[in-house]
């Protein structure tokens, strides 16, 4: 499927064939990195674009907005080369043989790692010479891609928050508070058909969540020293667990489904929390079953919060061509090629001057609060794993004790943080 997609992408886009072994077309005229400012229609040549793609809606996405890209700038071509498999071990081999796409996806959850190791080109002239408006990026996305040095090595090419998607025939109304979903699970448990009345993570990637509505949080503000094991954090750890417990909430793989879009859409649970990719997938697989998005119930904090995802676009360091790689990527992530891709219906727009797409306006309007599920620290996928292996520990032995869950945290967080 990547293949045949990259292959009807370059069909399309391409004018003059480009391949690997070709050297870097030039730019015409002076190069933007040596004058003071930048004029992308100055600019010929050819720029090689990598990513992923989840889903057959991702893939006739990018291609829509790379096709009006290439019309808007038709100097410079897009050789698209999307990556199968281990996008991270792919790039990484990539980085090592210095064979650098000129423009790359960059997952928040290893970006600060890229920006350390140096695989990272900083964009902080090109968009000072671009006069490229940065301030229009919702700062919980564009936070992510800055460095320590204060440079930024990528802007977010889109986000997605995590909402509560329920089943409109089980759910009349949704609930606004963590109590009344806890009373709402109490009275759906058992019924319907239902293997549980809510689907949920075992892990930070959904469970962080809820551990900040709780009142709950890993770090302290200053992102200095860990604070799971405050008496707050340790009780929304337990209260989250509790669902379990309670059997509220189970995960998927306990449900018996791959993932929990899965879930809600065989009806095997009422409600599940997830992102604007919920939609695609049960449009096409699920089309029968009504379902709704609320925003994420507020719990003991007392103040709205969910968590939010994100992917930048980025240079390599190594990048060869990089003059045409920055047309691309400040087109794609800028107000028009935003737009355009977030209209395909997988993400929402990290601009706050791109309109909301259809259906995605409760999505949308967490952006303002939500705080980054991921790449807000050092070593974030060890700490992720050492929550989820304690977690599943306990659902799995019927415990249900939070204590070894924080110990295992802890020790994850005070690790990162050492490095």
């Amino acid at each position: 499927m990547l293949r045949t997609v990259a292959a009807t992408l370059m069909a399309i886009i391409l004018v003059s064939a480009c391949s690997a072994a070709s050297s870097p077309a030039p730019s015409s005229g002076t190069s933007p990195a040596a004058s003071t400012s930048f004029d992308p229609s100055a600019i010929t040549g050819t720029a090689i674009l990598s990513g992923w793609q989840s889903s057959p809606a991702e893939g006739n996405a990018l291609t829509q907005t790379l096709l009006r890209y290439q019309s808007a700038y038709p100097n410079v071509k897009v050789d698209y080369q999307p990556l199968g498999g281990d996008y991270a071990a792919g790039m990484a081999a990539k980085f090592a043989s210095r064979d650098v796409p000129d423009v790359f996806y960059v997952d928040a959850g290893y970006a600060q790692q890229w920006i350390d190791q140096g695989y990272l080109a900083p964009l902080d002239d090109y968009i000072a010479k671009s006069a490229f408006d940065t301030t229009q990026f919702f700062d919980g996305y564009a936070s992510i891609f800055k460095g320590a040095d204060g440079k930024t090595y990528g802007l977010p090419k889109d986000g997605n928050t995590i909402a509560m998607a329920y089943n409109t025939a089980l759910v009349p109304t949704p609930p606004k508070t963590m109590e009344e979903l806890m009373t709402l699970a109490e009275s759906l448990k058992g019924k319907n058909g239902l293997k549980a009345p809510l689907c949920l993570s075992q892990g930070l990637d959904r469970g962080l969540a809820f551990l900040y509505a709780q009142g709950g949080t890993l770090l302290s503000e200053d992102g200095k020293t860990e604070q799971i094991d405050t008496p707050a954090s340790k009780a929304a750890v337990q209260w989250y667990m509790d669902l379990f417990k309670n059997g509220l909430g189970m995960s998927a793989a306990d449900i018996g489904d791959d993932w929990c879009g899965t879930s809600l859409g065989k009806q095997h649970a009422a409600i599940t929390f997830e992102g604007g990719w919920l939609d695609p997938a049960m449009t096409s697989t699920y089309p029968d079953v009504k379902y709704a998005w609320a925003v994420m119930p507020t719990g003991s904090s007392g103040s709205p919060v969910t968590i939010s995802y994100t992917v930048s676009y980025s240079m390599g360091a190594d990048s060869k061509n990089k003059d045409q790689g920055w047309v691309v990527l400040s087109y794609l992530a800028g107000k028009e090629g935003m737009t355009l891709w977030t209209q395909g219906g997988v993400a929402l727009p990290s601009r706050k001057d791109v309109p909301t797409p259809a259906g995605k306006d409760v999505l949308a309007s967490e952006s303002t609060y939500a705080r980054p599920g991921s790449g807000f620290m050092p070593g974030y996928n060890d700490v992720q794993k050492a929550f989820q292996d304690a977690f599943l520990n306990q659902v799995q032995k019927k415990t249900f004790d939070a204590g070894p869950v924080v110990e295992a945290t802890k020790a994850a967080i005070d690790k990162a943080l050492a490095q």
